[in-house]
């Protein structure tokens, strides 16, 4: 057996001392490692890592001791912890502080710290308590304050255009809660971002064009009746519409209508002269000659019953001529629903009348067959074509008066319009060609007796361009 010598022994002892001396010294670094809390040790989000669990512990407290803050769609508010009973539970967070890392004091926990071995970050939630109710008492006189519904645009009269409506908001409670509550909790982000449903603000609606009608109307103290319908959407804005006027210059856009339909062919020059003629220079003469030798067949009372029973046909009923231009006869009585009427008398021309709504559809006929569409073409499918249309609003675009509907467009809007005006009654009818929409506008004025031009004029300008407005409203 070979026997250890004597340095041998001495040196294995030496090698062991150390060894042992090593371990102590590292053991006395890990107890003294266990008086603060590890690296990767996080409470309710707060980095804790070098505190001893007390430091920790205060600040803990001093983090919930500060207001959460709230932001309600750019409005900045408080909520203070007591508002709402919040308690940090200060014995009960120590406790699962100390729970979370009671594996450290272990000959595991030592080994880890011997070795060097990274550990696992820790992420202990906090202990804590609030009042739900008093919460939602928060969040419901937050809801009471900030909260409102859409408001629709308004009217502006004294501008002619429209106030753009606001969008709505409204809180919403449960996903507020949950945001509100984690931010309680948190002793790192003290803000929340309050969960606001917004509703968009509504589009100008038919109402407000109404309002704005009624208002404008308000000082006239006539007989009005407006006719608008949007041909993009069908909708229809109208003031007194199935009400009886004389049907002036206005209802040569009838005589047009109709002298293209008699026609088999495209008018010869002199048809167009006289068309265009009787659509720009609003000539009575003219507007006779057509009836005469292009409607009636050389006959004008033939004319005018053609006329008129091509509206009844078109199912415009209030649409009548009972004589040319001019005539001094007494004309034949012809009864409508218009003109039956008591509630509104306009003394209506007894040759000749029409209504704001009649005239209306029949704009949106033109305009419909232009596209290859609509009554006319549905009514009289050979009669018409898409290009004899459009040869129609050419005409009436060319119908420059600078007053009336034209003059409440801005400069250079085509409108394909027809006038007209006689002592008690002024009116002008027409397809307005719009950039953020066509639409048909038409405008009939009464007053007993005598209206002046300088307010009718006036009006049915502002009139025209409130309705622009309405549909080009401002960015």
């Amino acid at each position: 057996m070979r026997r250890w010598s004597i340095g041998a022994i001495i040196s294995v002892l030496v090698i062991l001392g150390s060894l042992l001396a090593f371990t102590f010294w590292q053991y006395l670094g890990f107890r003294t490692s266990l008086e603060t809390l590890p690296a990767g040790v996080t409470v309710a989000g707060l980095d804790v890592s070098g505190m001893t669990v007390d430091q920790a512990l205060s600040a803990l407290q001093a983090a919930f001791a500060q207001p959460v803050q709230l932001d309600y769609q750019e409005q900045a508010l408080a909520l203070t912890p007591e508002s709402v009973a919040f308690q940090f539970d200060l014995p009960a967070t120590q406790t699962a502080i100390e729970s979370a890392l009671a594996g450290r004091n272990s000959l595991e926990g030592f080994l880890t710290y011997l070795l060097r071995r990274p550990t696992e970050p820790v992420a202990i939630q906090v202990v804590a308590d609030y009042s739900p109710d008093r919460l939602d008492g928060f969040l419901s006189r937050v809801s009471q304050q900030y909260d409102h519904p859409p408001i629709p645009p308004v009217p502006l009269p004294a501008a002619l255009t429209f106030r753009a409506g606001q969008a709505g908001y409204e809180l919403d409670f449960e996903a507020s809660r949950q945001a509100v509550v984690a931010a309680l909790f948190s002793a790192t982000s003290r803000y929340a971002r309050l969960v606001v449903t917004r509703e968009e603000a509504p589009g100008l609606e038919a109402e407000q064009l109404e309002a704005m009608f009624d208002s404008l109307l308000g000082s006239f103290d006539g007989i009005a009746s407006i006719f608008v319908k949007d041909m993009q959407t069908g909708t229809e804005i109208t003031i007194n519409p199935e009400v009886a006027y004389a049907g002036m210059s206005v209802i040569k856009i009838a005589i047009m209508v109709e002298a293209y339909r008699a026609l088999s062919e495209t008018p010869s020059i002199d048809e167009t002269r006289l068309l265009s003629e009787t659509m720009t220079l609003s000539g009575n003469f003219t507007a006779n000659l057509l009836l005469q030798e292009v409607i009636g067949r050389g006959d004008a009372y033939q004319g005018v019953e053609n006329l008129t029973a091509s509206m009844q046909y078109l199912g415009l009923i209030n649409t009548f001529m009972a004589a040319p231009y001019d005539e001094e006869i007494i004309p034949p009585t012809i009864i409508t629903p218009a003109n039956s009427r008591t509630d509104l008398n306009t003394q209506p021309d007894p040759y000749m009348q029409t209504t704001a709504q009649d005239i209306g559809l029949l704009l949106e006929m033109i305009y419909q067959c232009q596209h290859g569409g609509g009554a006319l073409l549905a009514a009289y499918p050979d009669a018409f074509t898409p290009q004899e249309c459009q040869q129609m609003l050419d005409m009436m675009v060319q119908n420059e008066i600078d007053t009336l509907i034209e003059s409440g467009l801005p400069p250079d809007t085509p409108v394909a319009h027809k006038h007209g005006w006689i002592g008690d009654t002024h009116s002008d009818a027409g397809l307005v060609f719009s950039p953020d929409g066509d639409f048909v506008l038409v405008i009939f004025l009464y007053h007993p007796d005598w209206l002046e031009w300088e307010i009718s004029s006036a009006l049915i300008a502002d009139l025209s361009a409130a309705t622009y407005n309405y549909f080009n409203p401002a960015e």
